[in-house]
């Protein structure tokens, strides 16, 4: 008895929406909502298995929305820690700029004075002077200060090194970080 209720309830339902509609349905549109009422009215239980199919429909693609939801919220996630590690990864990298810059940092820092020069001019060689670096050798270890990407510029700094007392310096070659020893050996003269 529910069931033919609800089936008059629904066919009300429909024709109440089609008159509705019916001035913006077409005529083959019409004719196939009717012929369509005309097999639920004859068979209740077609009506509802295809209610239930659409409403398992509806929940299935619910649920894949909420997963996809929680899927596109986790990646969010994760997009923010990435975010946070590449803004730590720029600090760290604007920091060492700014250590390798002959500019003096902001606030209390200390630096090691090597000596006091009339003569000795290396302010042009400010941008490229970066590092003293340390190296092994033989039990001893090898200071090397700055990187030139031109010969003439090293050698010219060697030079000018030469002035303050330190005769034996002298322009070494590195190629892809490995130092080529026999560039070393290479008479300067």
């Amino acid at each position: 008895m529910n069931l033919i209720k609800i089936f008059a309830v629904l066919v009300l339902s429909i024709f109440t929406i089609n008159s509705a509609l019916a001035q913006k349905l077409s005529k083959a549109e019409k004719k196939r909502l009717k012929k369509e009422l005309k097999q639920y009215k004859k068979n209740p239980i077609t009506y509802k298995k295809s209610k239930e199919k659409t409403k398992l429909e509806i929940d299935n693609r619910d649920q894949i929305i909420i997963e996809l939801t929680e899927q596109l919220d986790q990646q969010n996630a994760k997009l923010k820690r990435m975010q946070d590690t590449l803004n730590v990864i720029n600090k760290k990298y604007r920091n060492l700029l700014a250590a390798g810059s002959t500019k003096v940092p902001d606030g209390t820092v200390y630096a090691v004075q090597i000596g006091y020069f009339e003569l000795l001019q290396l302010e042009e060689f400010n941008s490229r002077i970066r590092t003293v670096r340390a190296e092994k050798q033989d039990g001893g270890k090898r200071y090397v200060i700055g990187y030139f990407k031109n010969l003439n510029q090293a050698i010219k700094f060697g030079d000018e090194i030469k002035t303050i007392g330190i005769d034996d310096a002298f322009v070494s070659q590195y190629i892809n970080g490995k130092r080529n020893m026999a560039f070393d050996a290479q008479d300067p003269d």
